[in-house]
């Protein structure tokens, strides 16, 4: 959903969420690490698949992916971390889901 991936984006970013967090930890290093990598989105499997083989192929590989576990319509978050670890076996991956069976009370 655009709506997740706009608040990934501002977690991620060298003053959200994180970054202010760090700031107050660490001072001013954190600014230096987090200029040192560039954020990137995908809404399916197959499109995070192509961002990562075209960034590989760039030898600029991602080093962290978010998966959801439901991407409806195509392939679910199995397939698509089966498929990611297939182009870059190097990828490390977190596993998302807003998803639950449990009953919210």
């Amino acid at each position: 959903m655009p709506a997740i991936h706009e608040d990934f984006r501002k977690i991620f970013l060298p003053h959200g969420a994180v970054g202010a967090f760090e700031d107050e930890l660490f001072g001013d290093a954190p600014a230096a690490i987090a200029a040192s990598f560039e954020r990137d989105s995908a809404c399916q499997g197959q499109e995070g698949l192509t961002k990562v083989q075209d960034a590989a192929a760039a030898e600029r590989p991602h080093a962290l992916a978010f998966v959801d576990m439901r991407m409806p319509p195509g392939w679910d978050g199995v397939e698509t971390i089966e498929r990611l670890w297939q182009a870059d076996a190097d990828l490390r991956v977190v596993i998302c889901t807003a998803h639950s069976d449990t009953p919210v009370q």
